[in-house]
């Protein structure tokens, strides 16, 4: 998972994060009684006006997610379960980067990024702690909330005539959470998602030779009712009327439900999925019992950007066939030419027909990204 886009360290991207570091938001702390970490302290955003004070881009930022007292009990010493060790300033990345060269689009918009401090998608509604939550808030949801209440209130989000909520990781999964409700929120506003990392379906994790075991989250059917009731989850509201908050968490099975336009930047091998939720060994991955179950797993996640893409143009895709997480930068991968950034800007404004951009060539096959080692 990533909370911060961070490159290769080549010349060039160096020269990029130094860009991206000049041009760093501040932290805002919130208020709000509700919008707590998972020690208790205060939630946060990251905040960098833009020339372009009617588009906002908001990013929730990724790191994972817990559902066990020693998993959560481990992220207090850290920004991922206090905001008493938030930077004061961070540089941004992705559809938030600064530097026009990479982001022509959206570099002069106005730019937020919700800290990630409650480890449960930014989803959990919950007030107060118990034994249940082993002591601990999982309040992502109100910090959602009350993030927007001050952007309302402080920084002209009222009057904004474009918004996208994006995410990576964790954060994309939650950007489906909150788009159609966001939407419902502004309505004079054109309000679309833009998840990178965050099309997740069920796990089915590989119990084949070799096979590790999952350090993440057990993302398996059965699990997800325990994870909404222990985070007190919000969900995309129209899904949770049709199907149940449990299967609405993911968006293979929320898609249908959300009405708002969304574009999905997702690799049809996701690194950190297969590997920390599925159990596949990275040493072994080239090996025939794991490249037939990472041959499978490729073919369900393009099975379930089938239907991102049958709504085209309404919603537009970038899917490389790539072993990578959230590792998408304006250089690379590149489909056809073109980067997710390139595409989703077409996408966003209109400009051209090709909003879906996504490799048929196999499993590991796209030549502008890195292989497994």
């Amino acid at each position: 998972y990533m909370g911060d886009q961070m490159s290769p360290m080549t010349g060039l991207s160096l020269v990029v994060l130094c860009v991206a570091l000049a041009h760093a938001a501040d932290l805002v702390m919130l208020k709000d009684p509700l919008a707590r970490c998972m020690d208790g302290t205060q939630g946060g955003y990251y905040f960098s006006a833009g020339r372009n004070t009617k588009g906002f881009i908001i990013h929730l930022e990724g790191g994972g997610e817990c559902a066990s007292n020693a998993g959560c009990h481990a992220q207090l010493s850290n920004p991922l379960g206090s905001s008493k060790y938030f930077p004061k300033s961070k540089g941004l990345g992705f559809l938030n980067d600064a530097s026009c060269s990479n982001n022509p689009d959206f570099c002069d918009w106005t730019h937020v990024q919700i800290a990630y401090c409650s480890q449960d998608l930014h989803s959990g509604l919950r007030t107060a702690v118990s034994a249940d939550t082993f002591g601990l808030y999982f309040s992502g949801g109100h910090i959602f909330n009350a993030v927007i209440d001050d952007l309302v209130q402080s920084h002209g989000l009222a009057a904004a005539t474009d918004i996208i909520i994006s995410g990576d990781s964790a954060g994309g999964i939650a950007s489906w959470l909150h788009v159609d409700a966001l939407a419902d929120r502004f309505p004079s506003a054109h309000v679309a998602g833009a998840p990178i990392a965050g099309f997740y379906f069920y796990a089915w994790p590989y119990t084949g030779p070799n096979h590790t075991q999952s350090v993440l989250v057990d993302f398996r059917a059965a699990n997800w009712p325990r994870l909404v009731s222990l985070w007190n989850s919000t969900a995309d509201a129209s899904c949770v009327r049709a199907i149940g908050a449990a299967a609405c968490m993911l968006a293979n099975y929320s898609f249908p439900y959300i009405s708002s336009r969304t574009f999905v930047t997702e690799s049809q091998s996701d690194k950190v999925v297969l590997l920390d939720h599925d159990s596949i060994p990275e040493a072994y991955i080239r090996q025939a019992p794991e490249l037939t179950y990472v041959t499978a797993w490729s073919a369900n996640m393009t099975s379930g950007l089938a239907q991102v893409r049958a709504r085209a143009p309404h919603s537009g895709l970038f899917s490389p066939a790539c072993f990578i997480h959230t590792d998408f930068y304006a250089s690379e991968p590149k489909i056809a030419g073109r980067s997710y950034l390139q595409v989703l800007g077409d996408w966003y404004f209109s400009r051209s027909s090709a909003v879906v951009a996504y490799d048929t060539c196999g499993v590991f096959c796209n030549p502008t990204c890195p292989q497994p080692k």
